[in-house]
């Protein structure tokens, strides 16, 4: 793993369940898990075709160091753009985390 090509801050969001004052309960993802350093890269038309085989529909690859807590349920904001995770692969002997993801709105 290269240490110095992460130059980017990635938080790490959760979705919780949060109760309106109508005592309505709706799902937020205010929670921040953690913000990490990541590369983030994205994916060439090339990776996308092999990712739609695999039946993930991804724009974006971003690595981080390996986290347990890490999980497709989660979101990643990245410059203000939030990511959805459609994959989670472990790397290098369980050093790192190559995260698959698309952007959405």
């Amino acid at each position: 793993m290269i240490i110095g090509a992460m130059r980017e801050r990635v938080a790490i969001k959760a979705q919780t369940e949060v109760r309106k004052t109508s005592g309505e309960t709706v799902m937020d993802w205010d929670t921040t898990v953690a913000t990490v350093w990541a590369s983030v890269n994205g994916l060439s038309s090339r990776d996308i075709l092999q990712a739609q085989q695999a039946n993930v529909i991804a724009t974006h690859r971003i690595r981080i160091r390996y986290r347990a807590d890490v999980a497709h349920t989660n979101r990643l904001v990245w410059r203000g753009r939030t990511m959805e995770i459609a994959a989670v692969v472990e790397r290098d002997n369980r050093t790192a985390l190559e995260i698959l993801a698309r952007e959405v709105q």
